[in-house]
């Protein structure tokens, strides 16, 4: 089995370009966006159509049922286990999204450090509630900078398993990962990485038209949905747009109508796609398409490397 990553900021063609692969090789699709891996998030997370994911075989969308968690970890251990599968039907697999963490995971390996400790997660969360984010991540940052570097206030998630990592194994994220580094081991299938490269001036009408569609096709009544069942503090409400959506829904955001809304959806994409530019740019393995490229060229090394 042969795997292609096809990487890049979000908006800026790498569906397009997974679909493309896969329909002239006969590849398998795999998710790595952690937002479309769950259910029920469909419109603001731009999964590929169901007509598409009809055309072609696709796996690891939708399949984190709502209230639940996707971790690096987690989905790691079950692209292991997919791979194992597909390796039975498929010589190729073209494994496509912008979550540069999970990227990482499935090719160098996920350091494991147990299932969270519940008790100590209720008790971390009770803590966030009382004594807010801000003292939280200060308490991360004394134990541990690198990682405190890492992860930003408004990401309760990753703050609170920090932390429950810390007070459960007595070891800091940043040992845990040094101690993985040392055991890790190669990534076991030949592997070519593409990314679909765009600045942010190629990006912006990109985005705004996009989330102006997602406004149009009932973004805001998907999440009012989830909110009516109680999902209003699932932590996949917290990633980028659907975040600024909950908050407008809920009264807590400055938009006041759906331009000021729209607004801040493009300004918070737009900051993610440079997160992403920025993660992927260290990576000198992956050969980039610049936006105004053909479409057909990685042809030459996609020939050479699925020969």
């Amino acid at each position: 089995m042969k795997v292609i990553f096809v990487v890049g900021p979000t908006a800026s063609g790498k569906s397009a370009l997974a679909m493309e692969i896969a329909e002239k090789y006969g590849s398998a699709i795999i998710n790595c966006d952690s937002v479309q891996c769950y259910q029920a998030l469909d419109i603001g997370s731009a999964k590929p159509s169901q007509a598409e994911r009809a055309r072609l075989p696709h796996f690891l969308f939708d399949y984190v049922p709502v209230g639940e968690n996707v971790t690096a970890g987690s989905y790691c251990r079950d692209f292991e286990n997919l791979m194992l599968d597909l390796a039975k039907s498929f010589t190729s697999a073209v494994v496509v999204g912008g979550t540069g963490f999970y990227f990482q995971a499935i090719e160098n390996g996920m350091y494991e450090v147990g299932v969270a400790d519940t008790e100590t997660v209720l008790q971390i969360e009770q803590e966030l509630k009382e004594r807010g984010a801000q003292a939280l991540h200060e308490e991360l940052a004394k134990i541990d900078p690198a990682t405190a570097e890492t992860i930003s206030i408004q990401d309760h998630y990753r703050l609170v398993r920090s932390l429950e990592i810390w007070r459960s194994n007595g070891k800091t994220p940043s040992q845990v990962r040094l101690e993985f580094q040392a055991s890790k081991k190669s990534f076991p299938y030949p592997l070519l990485k593409l990314g679909t490269w765009a600045e942010r001036m190629d990006l912006e009408p990109l985005v705004r038209r996009r989330t102006q569609k997602m406004l149009a096709e009932a973004w805001i009544e998907e999440v009012q949905s989830l909110i009516s069942k109680g999902y209003e503090n699932w932590s996949a409400l917290h990633s980028v747009g659907y975040k600024e959506v909950t908050d407008f829904i809920l009264g807590r955001s400055e938009a006041q109508n759906l331009a000021e809304l729209e607004s801040l959806i493009v300004t918070s994409t737009l900051q993610l796609a440079k997160k992403q530019r920025t993660w992927f740019k260290r990576d000198l393995k992956i050969h980039w398409r610049e936006p105004l490229a053909p479409s057909h060229h990685f042809d030459e090394r996609l020939k050479a490397f699925l020969a």
